[in-house]
């Protein structure tokens, strides 16, 4: 009886130690990234779940779904779109230190989408003749590492240049920018 006692203690302590090997413990982990390590690494990372710590840089203020994380010089920004469990980002994370988690997202943008954004922006520019610079987010133009001086009109000239030459050299025929979709989960970790 002592034997059998002892023979199941065995068996469950090697299927405990089965079911809590490495393979568990790092389906269970999470990668973090710095903003810098995301803006580099997003290529590769499409599709998956990643966490990345930064500071708050911006919050979109007419829907308050999209939240800007900072590079460590400040000269770049990532964008995070609000999941279903978001229904706005708080407010109170602007300038702080924030853990921000979601999949991270390729869109493209062919020459077909650019000349269609450059029709809307002249006749967005026509439509307001009387202002001097037209409205526009800068954190999303710093986001897709575009010239925040710029009016709109001349931001999408400079993407199709940079598409025109990419092609030109026998590259994608699209530019890829990157954010992070999905976030349902954010911590404020410094104020």
């Amino acid at each position: 009886m002592k034997k059998q006692l002892n023979v199941l203690l065995i068996i469950f302590a090697a299927a405990n130690l089965f079911l809590l090997s490495p393979v568990q413990a790092q389906n269970t982990k999470f990668s973090l990234y710095s903003v810098d390590e995301i803006i580099e690494k997003a290529p590769t990372l499409v599709g998956k779940t990643v966490t990345v710590k930064g500071t708050v840089q911006h919050i979109c203020e007419h829907t308050g779904r999209k939240l800007f994380l900072e590079t460590a010089d400040g000269k770049n920004t990532f964008r995070f779109n609000a999941g279903k469990k978001i229904n706005k980002f708080d407010e109170s994370a602007l300038d702080n230190e924030v853990l921000a988690t979601g999949i991270v997202a390729e869109q493209r943008l062919t020459l077909e989408d650019i000349n269609k954004q450059e029709a809307a922006a002249i006749a967005a520019e026509k439509a307001q003749k009387a202002k001097k610079t037209a409205e526009h987010c800068t954190s999303e133009a710093k986001a897709n590492g575009e010239n925040t001086a710029a009016t709109p009109l001349q931001r999408i000239q400079a993407l199709k240049n940079k598409l025109n030459k990419q092609i030109a050299t026998g590259k994608n025929n699209y530019l890829s920018f990157y954010t992070i979709d999905d976030t349902n989960e954010y911590s404020i970790v410094k104020k």
